[in-house]
């Protein structure tokens, strides 16, 4: 896909293996749009298929694992170029323009031998940047910028355990956008999506428990946004 091709994609099936994975400095693939997508109606609102793209890390901390944050960065917005988001020639964490933060709280939980569910309730917010610099190891960065999005988020956390310590995460969930704000630089004079617009959340990649007491653990995802 070149720069001057809008990101026009269509809603994929699940992500799975190590190309989920993403560490700091790492490039993130390039989405390839299907030729066949209907066309965006607006910047993060498409008729139908994928509005976002997104590749993130998620902390899952507290006295019981109760707390989860998110932080990720945008790697396909339908209605922008490639060269929207991202700064420079490389799709890397540091050059993103669009980063994003989340926050949720346990609802419920079901733990089984090797399948264990998790309800959680949060919201998310995207920020556009007016040059890169998001950077994993300064979690503020990814909440720099102008926030042009939030949304409110009900999500099902489904985690396969495959080893000792070691998942495969499967997130699944419903978004309400509450805020769609004004965005700048190349796409100034459009919104990032419509209030009130729903969407479905689709994301999948590896979990690490870092604490089997507390059940604090440590994931790497990537996923989609999309209109169905």
């Amino acid at each position: 896909m070149s720069d001057s091709e809008p990101f026009r994609p269509t809603r994929r099936g699940v992500l799975t293996g190590a190309g989920l994975a993403i560490a700091g400095g790492v490039a993130a693939t390039a989405t390839t749009p299907s030729a066949a997508a209907a066309p965006a109606v607006g910047v993060g609102h498409p008729a139908q298929g994928t509005a976002v793209e997104f590749r993130g890390r998620i902390t899952q901390s507290g006295p019981s694992g109760q707390r989860f944050v998110a932080r990720g960065i945008l790697t396909g917005l339908a209605g922008a170029r490639l060269s929207d988001l991202f700064e420079g020639t490389t799709t890397t964490i540091p050059s993103a323009l669009f980063t994003l933060t989340a926050r949720g709280d346990l609802v419920s939980r079901v733990l089984d031998k090797s399948v264990h569910a998790l309800d959680i309730a949060g919201t998310l917010s995207v920020y556009q940047r007016r040059h890169g610099g998001a950077d994993f190891d300064r979690p503020a960065s990814f909440s720099e910028g102008t926030e042009v999005a939030q949304f409110a988020m009900t999500l099902q956390d489904v985690l396969a355990v495959f080893a000792e310590a070691r998942g495969l995460p499967t997130l699944s969930g419903d978004m309400r956008q509450t805020k769609a704000g004004a965005l700048g630089g190349s796409l100034a004079g459009q919104s990032f999506g419509v209030n009130g617009q729903r969407l479905r959340m689709l994301a999948t990649g590896i979990g690490e428990l870092v604490d089997p007491q507390t059940l604090n653990a440590e994931l790497e995802v990537a996923g989609n946004w999309s209109v169905e």
